[in-house]
């Protein structure tokens, strides 16, 4: 039985409603890290005499109300109402790419979370700016009770396990509906069919004040009585707010809060546009049903899209925008790692964000550091970029991330290398794929720098490069050793040092530093890329082992994993459609050759096929597989190595699929990394990284 949460999330709001595991609360989150634990109350009455039907989205508990009456105390006024709890078949569900659909019967509930083309904020009118950046999310509940003679009650609520409701006919609002505080709430348009209902259970008549409620009940609903023979649909909007600084370190408000003034002013707006903000989300869904994307392959992509909006947050400090992606679970800022793989969304729908980051890397979190060699050596390095910007809306010091430490050779040491080679290619991929080529210039100096910097952590020494990363940087401290973004593997992905899959990443960075130093006049920095590529692709190219027709993981140690990510550089350049680069029988057509070989042999079962669920793996030496990096490589090997793909390698959309629907990693929304035998979560859960699959949309 598909059991999985889905973020229901608006742009930049950092704000997620979260509904779907089965026999499991969700509900309004902001700046969390997970699931909120909120009872949601979804539900049908045919007749009072029946009992109500409900969506599995809560858990049973005593009512509240015992916490006051001492003991012997008379029990409450009225039980709870009959009610039972429904599963499937009995409901069903449709994701789409901007909206969840929930089917009981004649119910339909429906959130829907838009998306869209999002301009720069310099250049948007008041009332455009209010349309994008709303911290909203719609719904409706829709019934048709066109063929009873009897009304039908509908039900929608939610719980808090921690404060009482207010009511929002306390400010004299002109919609009906509840809020926690000023940080969210939901409601709808005031009608004699909508009746407000709080108290300490959704389902009891319980204790009354003047008001027909209880002020100090947690529990909250909207009860909608729809007539006999008629069809409605009452509209929902589920709003979120906060005011004042959100951040430290870097001082910074939400954007929307200098385009809305409050709670009750966003829900003023969404229930004025609600009608736009649906028709928008059935727009996004019809896309992607339309596309040639296989029906797994679209439920990977909008289950990624709905997480990723839930971990975007757009700031502003001062009068100017900082953007920023949260990484699920783990709350880090920015972090390079996910900046370099969500490009590709991002300059799709808001490229002006892509910019906006780099430019902050540099601004505050670039370094210069020296480097050295493990037998001791040590020398001059050059300029870099932070992991990240902080953690948990904080921001880290100016050269500093929240995650780097001295003196490891794994999981938290530094990045070094990475982080400059996600500069370069987000930089020159950013101005390329924009025609942004002012600010290319503007950034001449800075790509020079890089230039430099890689160099000198191939060898400080020009006669001794080859091209490879082969220097560590001080960061590290004279026992540690620099990783890459594949952390949590083992070395066969996790040591940068002669590192197969940086290997490829340094072949694509000098490729696209080519092209950019072409572009700005610089025909000997233009030379000198060139040149070093040339190099680096015959370097990688003598590691090939004719005998196995496979690369090692790692050039030194003896080592004999294989991996996927080997083409994962690649990603860059075919992005750019830089063909001549990429032709089979053009420049690099030995290394290409040689990578076409290996991911063939490598795509079988007990390599980096998993021989029991028939997975992808992207190490033969870990079970610790990375959804994300499965898609980007899905994606490069499509379109260089097609002869690579046997059945049962195709055949794997349906278990990665399957993955993200089950509770193993459904309980956190989208996951990231996940045990290729069992499918469980191994870590980054609630996670925005898998709109890598948007380039599947290229092919």
């Amino acid at each position: 039985m598909d059991s999985f949460h889905t973020q229901h999330a608006p742009f930049g709001a950092f704000a997620s409603f979260t509904l779907g595991l089965l026999d499991a609360p969700g509900g309004f989150g902001q700046s969390l890290g997970g699931p909120a634990r909120q009872n949601v109350y979804v539900g049908v009455r045919p007749a009072p005499d029946q009992p109500w039907r409900m969506l599995p989205f809560f858990e049973r508990k005593a009512p509240a109300e015992s916490a006051f009456l001492g003991e012997g105390a008379a029990a409450a006024p009225a039980g709870a109402e009959p009610f039972e709890i429904l599963h499937p078949p009995r409901f069903g569900r449709s994701l789409g790419w901007a909206s969840d659909r929930w089917l009981l019967g004649p119910l339909v509930f429906k959130l829907c979370t838009p998306f869209e083309h999002v301009p720069d904020p310099a250049t948007l009118d008041a009332e455009a700016a209010r349309l994008h950046f709303a911290p909203l999310v719609c719904g409706y509940l829709e019934y048709d009770n066109t063929h009873c003679e009897e009304p039908v009650e509908l039900l929608f609520g939610v719980g808090l396990p921690d404060r009482p409701w207010r009511p929002l006919a306390d400010d004299g609002m002109p919609f009906v509906g509840f809020a926690a505080g000023r940080a969210f709430s939901y409601a709808t348009l005031p009608s004699p069919e909508v009746t407000a209902r709080q108290g300490f259970a959704p389902f009891a008549v319980g204790y009354r004040d003047a008001t027909g409620g209880h002020r100090l009940g947690a529990e909250s609903a909207l009860l909608f009585t729809v007539p006999a023979g008629q069809k409605r649909i009452y509209p929902l909007v589920l709003a979120f707010f906060q005011g004042g600084p959100v951040t430290t370190g870097l001082a910074c408000e939400f954007l929307y809060t200098r385009h809305f003034a409050d709670l009750e002013d966003v829900l003023t707006h969404g229930l004025t546009h609600h009608a736009h903000y649906v028709r928008l989300a059935a727009q996004r869904d019809a896309e992607l049903l339309g596309s040639k994307l296989s029906r797994d392959q679209q439920f990977l992509l909008l289950q990624a899209t709905h997480s990723y909006l839930g971990s975007t947050q757009l700031l502003i400090r001062g009068d100017r925008p900082l953007w920023c992606v949260n990484e699920g679970e783990y709350r880090m800022l920015n972090t390079f790692d996910l900046t370099v793989d969500h490009l590709f969304w991002e300059l799709e729908w808001h490229p002006w964000t892509v910019r906006n980051t780099l430019d902050l890397f540099v601004e505050r979190y670039s370094y210069h550091d020296t480097v050295h060699m493990p037998d001791g050596r040590t020398a001059a390095g050059g300029l870099s970029f932070t992991h990240d910007m902080g953690v948990a809306d904080q921001f880290s010091s100016p050269g500093r991330s929240s995650y780097e430490c001295r003196d490891l050779t794994g999981c938290f040491s530094h990045m070094t290398a990475e982080q400059l080679l996600n500069w370069v290619v987000c930089a020159v991929t950013y101005a390329e794929k924009t025609g942004d080529h002012a600010w290319l210039e503007a950034q001449h100096a800075v790509l020079a720098d890089c230039v430099t910097s890689l160099h000198r952590r191939d060898d400080p020494d020009p006669a001794q490069r080859n091209g490879l990363i082969k220097w560590d940087s001080d960061r590290c401290g004279p026992g540690g050793a620099e990783i890459t973004t594949y952390d949590s593997l083992d070395a066969s992905l996790g040591q940068a040092r002669n590192n197969l899959y940086l290997g490829v990443k340094t072949l694509a960075a000098w490729l696209l530093l080519e092209r950019a130093f072409h572009r700005l006049g610089n025909t000997t920095a233009a030379a000198d890329a060139g040149a070093t590529a040339d190099r680096l692709a015959a370097t990688l190219s003598v590691k090939f082992e004719d005998e196995t027709g496979l690369f090692p993981a790692v050039f030194e140690a003896g080592n004999r994993s294989r991996i996927l990510p080997a083409v994962e550089g690649f990603v860059y350049p075919l992005y750019l459609g830089m063909t001549d680069v990429l032709a089979s029988d053009g420049r690099f057509s030995i290394l290409l050759g040689q990578l076409g070989q290996h991911v063939a042999r490598a795509l079988q079962p007990g390599i980096c096929l998993d021989a029991g669920s028939g997975g992808w793996k992207l190490s033969s030496t870990s079970h610790n597989t990375w959804f994300s990096k499965i898609a980007i490589a899905q994606y490069v090997i499509r379109q260089l190595f097609p002869q690579a793909l046997t059945a049962p390698a195709r055949a794997a959309d349906a278990v990665h699929a399957g993955w993200q629907r089950q509770p193993g990693c459904g309980a956190f929304a989208m996951c990231d990394q996940i045990h290729s035998a069992t499918g469980a979560a191994l870590g980054s859960k609630y996670y925005p990284r898998g709109v890598t699959t948007l380039l599947w949309l290229r092919e």
